[in-house]
């Protein structure tokens, strides 16, 4: 027969397993305090990014310098602040339409203040406005390209002789257009001191545009 409970001495009465005291790992602490500290940078980053991200203008197709641009030239896009990085802000995307390229500017590139105006006209130059039979100028000529304006002959002419005589420098500054009839024309930038002179050989069809090297 089991003794009563009252008769068992106290230090029997005791059961169950002893408490376990749980130990925190330093380790572990540092390892998340570093979690902490990260994932708070990462959010104070991102949130920043978001916040100094502006509207910027970008080109939508590659214009060449001296091209007008076209509404369809230039697009938007969204960018960081960048220290250094001169932009243009989107809300003048509507004011660079019909306006020049000043430089060469590919696809993707940020406009820069400096990069599409009105185009200048240098001191002691002059830009005339050519139009030309077929035959006449180069299919190849881009915005920028070099040149070298010629008389063309007369029938009776020596050839030779008329084309040492008569020749200009010149450059490109606007896209050359093809009519329906083959002619061409365009705007060339030459010396204003031979202007007029080539301006009224080109108006009764006895100029030739010839295209060098360097564009």
């Amino acid at each position: 027969m089991a003794a009563p409970t009252h008769q068992i001495p106290a230090f029997l009465q005791r059961t169950g397993s002893p408490s376990l005291r749980a130990r925190r790992s330093p380790r572990l602490i540092l390892i998340g305090l570093l979690c902490t500290c990260l994932g708070g940078l990462g959010c104070a980053v991102a949130w920043q990014r978001t916040t100094h991200a502006h509207q910027v203008i970008v080109v939508a197709r590659a214009l060449a310098r001296g091209e007008q641009v076209g509404a369809g030239d230039l697009t938007t896009t969204s960018i960081g602040a960048a220290s250094g990085v001169s932009t243009v802000a989107a809300d003048r995307l509507d004011a660079l339409v019909g306006r020049t390229a000043l430089v060469d500017l590919p696809s993707g590139a940020l406009v820069t203040a400096d990069s599409i105006g009105d185009s200048a006209i240098a001191p002691g130059t002059s830009v005339i406005g050519l139009h030309l039979p077929a035959g006449r100028v180069p299919s190849t000529l881009v915005p920028g390209a070099d040149v070298v304006l010629a008389t063309a002959p007369a029938p009776d002419d020596d050839p030779d002789a008329e084309l040492a005589k008569e020749q200009s420098p010149g450059m490109v500054v606007s896209t050359p257009v093809q009519a329906s009839d083959g002619s061409w024309s365009l705007d060339v930038q030459v010396r204003t001191d031979v202007a007029l002179h080539l301006a009224g050989l080109a108006s009764v069809g006895r100029l030739v545009v010839v295209q060098t090297g360097g564009a």
